[in-house]
């Protein structure tokens, strides 16, 4: 088992982490949510070795990493300075930066800020902006039964958030874009934790699942796109309610490669496992020939 380790950053406080492997690339891995905690990617540490260390590190307001009180200092832009500080403080020369769902736009905005500290970004069933996240919640809704849909207004109206009826019904109507394939929750799944409060500021203030009121409800980083000069893999399940987005930051993105899992949503970590390793694993180890845009279509695996 990898043990858990902390670091502290000037002037935040410390942050939990897990590392494995050697030498001077580093995957530093931002596991999103908002407000998940790093267990769920555990996986990514078998790409470790002694030419590549793996770095799973939990946000601020995340497991017991350094929580500031106030809703306000959880934004898309307050995350990607805290990677540029966890960089400075691991003493990363050499960064890959790999951010999942909403890790994803903080990779991004990383990208956008700290252009000269980065080698190559990976991004995971994520996309590029709130009102991105807010089109992916009406396509689900809209691909709900009409009882359910008739529920959710019923539900939402009385803002009836807490209610257990809207927490499964949320999750049913969410389940054919989050975990299609999988018959059961993986353990790596069941061990991570959320914070509420990081989710709530970030996400939705409200409670309600299919508004994104939070700070991402503001955050658009489409804009970013054109300017991203390094390597980038995008890489997202076929059905995930995403897939529209993560179309459209490959297309984007100068030198993007595009890989669609044709039997996956927005978990491919672990309906498709070996595909996803094996495509993060291809990326990192082509990266010496990527001096020109691939010129890469999508490919289904």
């Amino acid at each position: 088992m990898t043990p858990r380790r902390r670091i502290r950053v000037p002037g935040r406080g410390t942050f939990e982490y897990l590392s494995r492997g050697a030498g001077r690339p580093t995957l530093l891995v931002h596991s999103g949510g908002p407000g998940l905690t790093y267990h769920y990617l555990r996986r990514l540490l078998r790409l470790a070795g002694r030419d590549l260390r793996v770095v799973l590190f939990n946000p601020r307001g995340v497991g017991g990493s350094w929580a500031p009180r106030s809703a306000s200092a959880y934004t898309v832009a307050t995350l990607a300075e805290d990677v540029e500080a966890i960089r400075r403080a691991l003493r990363i020369r050499e960064l890959h930066l790999l951010g999942y769902s909403a890790g994803g736009f903080v990779a991004l905005e990383y990208a956008h800020r700290h252009p000269q500290n980065l080698a190559s970004l990976l991004l995971c069933s994520t996309a590029g902006s709130g009102a991105d996240v807010d089109r992916a919640n009406r396509r689900m809704i809209a691909a709900a039964s009409p009882a359910q849909r008739a529920r959710l207004r019923a539900l939402t109206r009385a803002r009836a958030f807490s209610n257990p009826e809207y927490t499964a019904l949320s999750e049913a109507i969410a389940r054919p874009f989050q975990s299609r394939f999988l018959a059961r929750v993986p353990a790596d799944l069941k061990a991570t934790k959320p914070s509420p409060k990081v989710y709530r500021a970030m996400m939705t203030r409200s409670g309600d699942e299919f508004a994104v009121d939070g700070s991402i409800g503001r955050w658009d980083g489409r804009g970013y796109y054109a300017n991203v000069r390094v390597p980038t893999l995008v890489a997202v399940g076929r059905y995930d309610s995403l897939y529209d987005s993560s179309a459209a930051m490959g297309r984007g993105i100068p030198r993007a490669r595009f890989r669609v899992f044709a039997r996956s949503s927005h978990l491919p970590i672990f309906e498709q496992p070996e595909a996803f390793l094996g495509t993060i694993r291809r990326f990192l180890r082509g990266l010496p020939n990527t001096g020109r845009p691939s010129g890469d279509g999508p490919k289904a695996v």
